[in-house]
Order: structure tokens, then sequence, then C-alpha cells
């Protein structure tokens, strides 16, 4: 994954993803596609069904705006119908200022039917796999699943949860939180900081604390979530880190909610 960045602070544009939850026998499964590797924009990426939000996107608000959105982008990306309704939000995520190319993203989650067919167009999505979120976070950190820090973030949350549906049946089980990362370059990683990060203010990475973080080094990125972890550098690389653990420990962090 190459990270454009620039000096000119962009707008960012609205864009819209949708998490498709099913379950099965092994437990619950996220849908993920294959971007072409002939794009210009994230080739060969694996992703959440999402783009652009478009002029033609009504609602009265950004965020439904962005759920017309991601229901008309599921459909072309994957050949899947479903009402905008259906869709709860399930974490908003606005870009660095330092990359060029900016967006202000609303993730949304829905649950379908184990036998939902799934079609992708071939061009634009080459390839479609359900993933149980804990094998899709294996593979990445093995180097066979390339994704963006998003991605994996929104893996990692539903991974610690048993039961997913519980985000759409319980209004109150975890408003969606928003990410907006400050950057560091730390030798040959970037170090993406969230709010709820000792360094997320001062960009001291070796401060100890609370760490709410992503790194990333050659295209792959650890994701760590929790209170009196190691300093980055202790442990980044090699994953050590029971990424589950850290984030049931740290469950009942408050998020800035948006709204």
């Amino acid at each position: 994954m190459v990270i454009e960045f620039s000096d000119d602070v962009g707008e960012a544009r609205p864009a819209a993803t949708a998490i498709l939850v099913r379950q099965s026998s092994a437990g619950h499964e996220v849908l993920l596609l294959k971007r072409s590797d002939e794009l210009k924009h994230m080739p060969g990426l694996w992703v959440f069904p999402g783009g652009k939000v478009e002029a033609f996107d009504k609602g009265d608000t950004e965020l439904e705006q962005a759920r017309q959105g991601a229901a008309r982008e599921l459909e072309e990306e994957a050949g899947i119908t479903l009402p905008p309704s259906s869709l709860r939000a399930f974490s908003h995520w606005l870009t660095p200022v330092v990359v060029s190319r900016r967006f202000s993203t609303w993730f949304f989650l829905t649950e379908v039917s184990p036998d939902c067919e799934v079609t992708v167009d071939g061009s634009e999505i080459v390839e479609h796999q359900w993933w149980r979120p804990a094998e899709a976070i294996r593979a990445h950190h093995g180097g066979g699943l390339p994704l963006t820090p998003p991605t994996l973030a929104s893996l990692h949350d539903l991974e610690v949860e048993q039961d997913a549906s519980l985000f759409l049946t319980d209004p109150d089980h975890r408003p969606p939180p928003r990410f907006f990362p400050h950057v560091v370059q730390d030798a040959d990683q970037m170090v993406f900081l969230y709010e709820g990060d000792v360094a997320y203010e001062s960009g001291d990475i070796n401060q100890p604390g609370a760490q709410h973080r992503m790194t990333g080094r050659r295209g792959i990125f650890h994701y760590f979530t929790g209170a009196g972890l190691k300093p980055p550098g202790a442990c980044l690389v090699t994953g050590t880190i029971s990424h589950r653990a850290a984030a049931i420990a740290c469950r009942e962090r408050s998020h800035q909610t948006v709204v």
C-alpha cells in the first residue's frame, strides 16, 4: 500500500463504506472485495464495498447522504441490493491532513443471510471472499491480505465482539467512534495516533500510557489499543500483543461520538 503525502491540506471528500456480516457455523464472517491491480487508487487492496458519495445520493444530513451512497456502492460493486435504512452507522474516519487524497468516510454495518449472493463487476472489483475477522487479521499480518488501516481497525472491532448482531440490535452497545489520525514518522515506519492515545497531541510515541494507535511498515499494519501497553518499538513488528485481550480490556474506553 502506497500512501501519498502532500504539504497542501485538501478538503476531505464525502465517502461511504458498507460492512456486511453473515453468520456461519464457525461464527460471523465479513465480506471483503479485492480492487483491481490496474486501478490508480488503492490498487490490489482488499476492502469493504464503498466509494465516494455523489451529489445524487439524497439526504438531509451528511450521514443520510452517506447511507444512501453506501447502499448504492454495495449494489454497484457486489451486486447486493439492500435498503439504506438497514445500514447502521459503525464509525467515521477522516483522512489525515498530510495525505494528498482525503476522505470523510462513514462506515456502516448490516447483517445479511448466509446464502447472500455476491456478484463483482470484474473490472474495478475482481474478487470477493467472506472472512472471519480474526483470520483476515492473521492473513494481513502474514503479508497475504493487503488492507487499509480503517479496514484493519474495523476487523479488530468485529473480532472482539462474539455476537456482531449486538452492533445492530442494541443502540447503546457502542456509539460510532470518530477516527482522525495524527501521523508520526518513526524511522521506516508510520505511526497513526487516534484519540485516546497518550501521544495524540504531543506526538511523543515513546511516552508511557494508554495507546490507541496503528503502526505500519512495508504495507503491514498493527493495531494497538489499551492502557499501559509497551511502546510500539518494543513489539510492533512481531505483533506479540494480544489484540483481542487488549481490545476487551478497554472496550469501555470513551470515544468521541459523531452525531
